[in-house]
């Protein structure tokens, strides 16, 4: 699918911000000792004994949870994930859908969980679908908001990646959201961004939302 990349501007056109950095930032290192302490008072505190034959590991094993999954990207650089691809003067869009994500919410300290759409245009090099969905994963595991997640995502394809334009669609259950009083269960939250000729040109945003319709779930 050709995509051009001088399409008229959309009028009144005013760029999006972009984040100074990727998820809310760290100011330490994970400290494996201190977490499992408080798993264990989390349990003291709800009444539960944190050493008994159904509790005995658990500080253990939420740790290890928390430690490489939920929060694994902070050990990670989303440029070194991405890496450099390869020279390629093809323009054509590429799209990768149904990436499954995941992050935690800052809120009330419960993940969320979906899927994400992501789509680039060449600016001269290409990326393995595999790194592309890896660069998903490091950004989106750590402490971070959806719609964060979903303009991070778009922003390192343009700036790791080189690319001429990126997209992502996400759409994902909020726990925190799902647990709230008088819910009915289904809702689903859904944010996108846009970024370089995906910004700028209706059209390219189209062919992606076309290419991904019906695939939201």
């Amino acid at each position: 699918m050709n995509t051009p990349h001088d399409a008229h501007p959309d009028h009144e056109h005013h760029p999006s911000p972009r984040p100074a950095s990727v998820g809310i930032p760290r100011i330490g290192d994970f400290d494996a000792e201190a977490f499992e302490r408080a798993v264990s008072d989390l349990l003291r505190a709800c009444g539960i004994a944190p050493d008994n034959a159904h509790t005995g590991r658990t500080a253990q094993r939420v740790r290890e949870l928390w430690q490489h999954r939920l929060l694994g990207g902070y050990e990670r650089d989303p440029a070194d994930v991405l890496g450099e691809g390869f020279e390629d003067a093809r323009r054509d869009m590429v799209v990768v859908r149904g990436i499954a994500v995941h992050g935690v919410c800052p809120h009330h300290l419960v993940p969320f969980r979906g899927v994400a759409h992501v789509a680039y245009l060449p600016g001269g090099r290409l990326h393995g679908f595999g790194r592309i969905a890896r660069l998903v994963d490091v950004i989106g595991h750590r402490f971070t908001y959806q719609e964060w997640m979903t303009r991070d995502i778009a922003d390192a394809l343009m700036v790791h990646g080189k690319a001429a334009g990126a997209a992502c669609v996400i759409e994902a259950e909020q726990l925190c959201l799902l647990l709230g009083e008088d819910r009915r269960g289904d809702e689903r939250v859904v944010t996108q961004a846009f970024a370089g000729a995906f910004e700028h040109s209706a059209q390219a945003r189209n062919e992606f939302l076309r290419a991904i319709e019906g695939r939201r779930d």
